[in-house]
């Protein structure tokens, strides 16, 4: 029974390492899409504008399907993980409202963002990819 419990852990890990590398290359033609969409003056999708897009993109939905599991590896940066992936959701939200401000009319005008909002933004990109890549190597370690 022991046996079989760490074979199954051993998998889960395996699983793990996959999805967080896999996370890190969805996380660049995310905003690679966040970037076309600003500079290209093109309509953010709905997905992008939601106030709950952390948890309905396929990363946040895996983070919060094998969240228990996550925290039993490395409690702290499941947490880090987690919070850096709302935070740039939330960001990008931020900046496409200020993007795509509406007028009174409901028509769609395209505004520059200010550089610091930006800046922030790439900030947090930067970040949730370096603690993807400790998370990957703690539970690759485990």
């Amino acid at each position: 029974m022991i046996e079989y419990l760490k074979k199954d852990l051993i998998m889960k890990s395996t699983d793990a390492i996959t999805t967080i590398s896999n996370a890190i290359k969805d996380h660049t033609k995310w905003m690679e899409s966040i970037n076309i969409t600003l500079i290209c003056d093109v309509k953010p999708s709905d997905n992008m504008l939601d106030l709950n897009a952390h948890k309905k993109c396929k990363f946040g939905q895996w983070l919060d399907e094998n969240s228990e599991a996550l925290k039993a590896i490395d409690l702290d940066t499941f947490l880090e993980v987690y919070n850096e992936h709302q935070a740039l959701h939330s960001k990008a939200k931020e900046i496409l409202d200020i993007a795509y401000d509406k007028n009174f009319m409901n028509i769609v005008k395209h505004q520059t963002i200010p550089e610091m909002k930006y800046k922030e933004l790439l900030k947090l990109s930067k970040d949730i990819k370096g603690t993807l890549r400790k998370f990957r190597s703690n539970i690759y370690s485990s």
